[in-house]
């Protein structure tokens, strides 16, 4: 982990992803969660990456639309885009690992 170049801790969420690691004490103290909590972590960044990249898909749409000058070649440039759908299915992916892991989470702490 890099260390803090800020005076003030970081707020916004995406602030926060990079380096993401669980720290609370509920959660981080149960050894049967280490490793677990390893992977859901890393489906949190991978899943904010990709939601990212979509993100950027949707501002750059957003500029070519709102553009005093437009061209077709330039719409069809950004429709082609095959990436998109990459970063889409990435997302879906990092999300549904993520609620199964949350799951299962949620069930060892059941197991009190």
């Amino acid at each position: 982990m890099l260390p803090e170049r800020r005076s003030t801790p970081r707020r916004r969420t995406r602030d926060r992803l990079p380096d993401r690691e669980t720290t609370n004490p509920a959660l981080s103290k149960r050894f049967e969660l280490k490793n677990l909590l390893l992977f859901l972590d890393d489906d949190v960044r991978e899943s904010s990456k990709a939601l990212a990249r979509v993100e950027g898909y949707l501002g750059r749409s957003l500029a070519l639309l709102d553009a005093t000058e437009v061209s077709a070649a330039e719409l069809d440039a950004l429709a082609d885009e095959q990436a998109i759908f990459d970063d889409l299915h990435t997302l879906v992916d990092t999300l549904g690992s993520l609620r199964a892991r949350m799951g299962k989470v949620a069930s060892t702490l059941r197991q009190k």
